[in-house]
């Protein structure tokens, strides 16, 4: 019988942990006659594609697809994955997580509701080494349970609920294909750092469309997995260019949610009230009392990182009027990069 769900994994040059990912996927509860695995290499130099064929020899029963994709940045690997999935249920998932045995089962059983269109689950850390004392102060309480959006951990408790589509994150990501296609696919994500004033939002944008088209949306509890946190991701340094990031996808959001630039700064070069909006947001109050000194002090580290990253992204866009076009594409399913000239002043 055809797959009922199609798991698309793309990657980069991370071979061991997409073996871990590989090998969690092929001990699932669900038969393996439901479901495939699609491997999309974004343009790895390392054994990628042996670990793939590894799996492969060693669950027989598992069909693992593998698909080389050159066009760097996570956007290729997932339209390229959803291009050549068949199944009815396209589940996204990142070459760093462990699923457990019952994730697909439960992902599954999820979509037996008609009108559930998307589906997301636990992503619980497991750290490389005993993370900071200051990261519990990068947790965020919200209706649902908690979240680290830092580092993409979100434990919305133990019991299956409907949840905003803003809340269904990128490494356990579960939609119909039918939806994926509707809402016109992903924005870029995960663009590589030479490239970075091509990264859009990711699946945001897409989650973005399902909200206002009032989708529902499934947080299913048994549907869990396990991410991978490196001790490289448990410093200030790695937050800071997250949060930089993060100023980039922020700014790629609002230009394409108002269709023209916005300015990242106002003419007495304070920090603009649409920017600051934004990364109250994603950051908090740095002033706020009930933080401690250093933790302030990470706070606006990572306020300064954000405002670099957004102003970054609008420099890069008065520069390049074909970036400014790519920005407003009204979909990526033809993911080429263009190629930018700088503008003639």
């Amino acid at each position: 019988m055809q797959s009922r769900i199609s798991v698309v994994i793309p990657t980069y040059n991370r071979a061991p942990w997409l073996s871990e990912a590989l090998i969690s996927i092929a001990q699932q509860s669900l038969s393996p006659e439901y479901f495939e695995v699609i491997v999309v290499d974004n343009g790895s130099t390392d054994n990628t594609r042996a670990i793939v064929e590894q799996a492969g020899t060693q669950y027989p029963k598992v069909n693992f697809r593998y698909f080389y994709e050159g066009v760097p940045g996570m956007l290729s690997g997932r339209h390229k994955g959803a291009q050549e999935a068949k199944g009815e249920i396209v589940t996204f998932a990142d070459d760093d997580i462990i699923a457990v045995p019952g994730w697909l089962e439960a992902i599954l059983e999820a979509f037996e509701n008609k009108e559930v269109h998307m589906v997301g689950g636990p992503s619980i850390p497991k750290y490389e080494q005993t993370p900071p004392e200051w990261l519990d102060w990068f947790w965020n309480h919200n209706e649902y349970g908690t979240y680290c959006g830092e580092l993409s951990l979100i434990d919305f408790g133990e019991e299956d609920k409907e949840i905003d589509p803003g809340f269904v994150w990128g490494l356990n990501f579960s939609i119909r294909r039918k939806t994926l296609y509707e809402l016109g696919g992903f924005h870029p994500d995960c663009i590589p750092k030479s490239l970075q004033y091509f990264q859009g939002d990711g699946e945001t944008g897409l989650t973005h469309k399902a909200t206002a088209k009032g989708y529902k949306a499934l947080y299913a509890w048994k549907a869990r997995v396990e991410h991978q946190i490196p001790q490289e991701r448990l410093t200030s340094d790695y937050f800071c260019q997250r949060y930089f990031y993060q100023g980039v996808c922020d700014s790629y959001t609002q230009v394409r949610r108002d269709g023209r630039l916005n300015a990242a700064r106002d003419k007495t070069g304070r920090l603009g009230s649409t920017v600051k909006r934004a990364l109250k947001r994603v950051l908090g109050d740095a002033d706020d009392m009930r933080f401690p000194t250093n933790v302030k002090g990470l706070k606006k580290a990572f306020q300064k990182a954000y405002e670099d990253g957004f102003a970054y992204h609008q420099k890069a866009l008065r520069e390049h009027d074909a970036l400014l076009e790519w920005v407003l594409k009204e979909d990526y399913w033809d993911y080429e990069l263009p190629a930018l000239t700088a503008n003639q002043k």
